[in-house]
């Protein structure tokens, strides 16, 4: 059942910590053409790299850590991606969940191959039409302090919020840890790690007062912050 290259993602990112299912479905999917890549929690995919490296994600709902509804809020953050969400869960409560996280279709285990397979197929044919629908960059002067968006809004920026956006940027949408980001931006921790939170809090609160646009960067809870939309140089 191989496809042309316009009927299936390229590339797969599988986030499910059940092992023996995932050593089934891999295959059967890379038989489609694609590659995949396999994490087992949130944590491990969050550290592996930028989720522009994915064209689409399987999600299992439950991971150890970062639950995948966190996971799929995450990647839909910043991305019109196609996400199914898989659980073992059954009932309105996960799918209710999953769908509002941002997912676009949720299937219940045990799943058949095959529907998981014209699943992704359905969702991937109505991401190439958004996608091809042309969209501007948002982009950054750092010699003038400008944040502008996508939409034509521009904002000044204060020079620890600039460093902060290109420290996001220079770790090309991996995350980057608190301490690094603090250090990066010089901005100097409180005792109770607040003063990097409230320079970010600032920064996406004038981003949201001024656009309905999201923020282009995001919490990862616990871990540190990362860029979801590119950012470039104006």
């Amino acid at each position: 059942m191989m496809n042309d290259p316009d009927s299936f993602p390229r590339s797969l990112c599988i986030v499910d910590n059940d092992a023996d299912f995932v050593a089934f479905l891999a295959p059967y999917l890379e038989a489609q053409g694609c590659t995949s890549a396999l994490f087992g929690s949130a944590e491990e995919m969050m550290k592996a790299g930028p989720f522009a490296t994915y064209d689409f994600f399987v999600i299992a709902l439950e991971l150890p850590g970062h639950d995948g509804v966190d996971l799929i809020a995450l990647v839909r953050a910043g991305s019109n991606v196609g996400i199914l969400a898989i659980s073992s869960r059954l009932g309105p409560d996960a799918f209710n969940s999953a769908l509002t996280a941002g997912a676009d279709m949720f299937i219940a285990k045990p799943a058949r191959f095959d529907q998981m397979y014209y699943a992704i197929k359905s969702i991937w044919r109505r991401t190439l039409a958004t996608a091809a629908q042309p969209s501007r960059a948002w982009q950054i002067s750092a010699d003038a302090s400008q944040l502008h968006t996508p939409d034509g809004g521009v904002f000044q920026l204060t020079r620890t919020e600039v460093r902060i956006i290109e420290c996001l940027r220079a770790a090309g949408g991996k995350l980057v840890s608190r301490a690094d980001l603090a250090a990066a931006s010089e901005v100097t921790e409180s005792a109770d790690n607040r003063n990097l939170d409230a320079a970010i809090s600032r920064l996406r609160r004038k981003i949201v007062r001024g656009t309905n646009l999201t923020s282009p960067f995001r919490a990862a809870q616990g871990f540190g912050y990362l860029l979801t939309m590119d950012i470039t140089d104006k």
